[in-house]
């Protein structure tokens, strides 16, 4: 067995414990991104071993998710999690936004030799991009990127009216949910569903699903600094 083929075989032991089934062919790609993630040369993941990054950036983007189709911008992707991930594994074209250089810069190089053709990786601040995405998207997603009243302005506006907004949280979700309630009315999104899981070693997660009800006005997003100065 060669030194692929052993990550490989890891990867489907984890996947399977956690009742994760997948064919090779996305098996060998997800087991390829990790390892360019773990080894790129500037810091993407904050996880330097094959199996954490399984469980922290394969399971824990997985394991709530049933199915995906169509589009979906990934906001703040960093190294690409959760965005490359679900579009090696479902039929969808993603976005993949961040403002960081670097980062973008490695991440195409990335998604150029894992060979991903639906997926598109733009360098940009989110709210720059609303003219060009207003309301294009079926789904948003985010992870590790900023409170709930904030993320509900960075994602709302990209997301199609009865479209999903994906927000990956910890157990501390309520206490933020309590602060967002105003943010949430007035970016028209709607609590439809928490999907609650745990990872190895008891991590309790949740993927929030926020329903988008009713089109955002043109004035969201603000620019980053007064979002973060002044939050719905």
């Amino acid at each position: 067995m060669n030194v692929e083929n052993a990550y490989c075989e890891k990867l489907r032991e984890i996947l399977k414990s956690y009742g994760i089934d997948m064919n090779e062919q996305k098996i060998e790609l997800i087991a390829r991104y990790l390892l360019l993630l773990i080894d790129a040369p500037i810091n993407v993941s904050g996880i330097e071993d094959f199996e954490s990054a399984v469980h922290k950036h394969v399971v824990d983007v997985l394991l709530p998710v049933s199915w995906l189709e169509g589009r979906l911008l990934d906001v703040g992707t960093g190294g690409g999690v959760p965005g490359v991930v679900l579009s090696i594994v479902y039929p969808i074209t993603s976005v993949l936004v961040d403002s960081s250089k670097r980062k973008t810069v490695w991440l195409s190089n990335t998604i150029e030799k894992l060979g991903l053709k639906n997926v598109e990786v733009v360098c940009e601040r989110i709210e720059n991009l609303a003219d060009r995405y207003r309301e294009s998207f079926d789904y948003v997603t985010a992870r590790a990127v900023a409170p709930l009243r904030i993320l509900f302005e960075l994602c709302a506006p990209f997301c199609k009216i009865n479209g999903l907004l994906l927000l990956y949280k910890g157990p501390n979700w309520p206490e933020e949910m309590t602060q967002a309630k105003r943010a949430a009315e007035i970016l028209k999104v709607k609590l439809e569903e928490s999907v609650e899981y745990r990872l190895s070693g008891g991590e309790r997660r949740v993927l929030l699903k926020f329903r988008k009800f009713e089109p955002t006005e043109k004035t969201y997003p603000r620019e980053t600094k007064k979002i973060l100065k002044r939050p719905l």
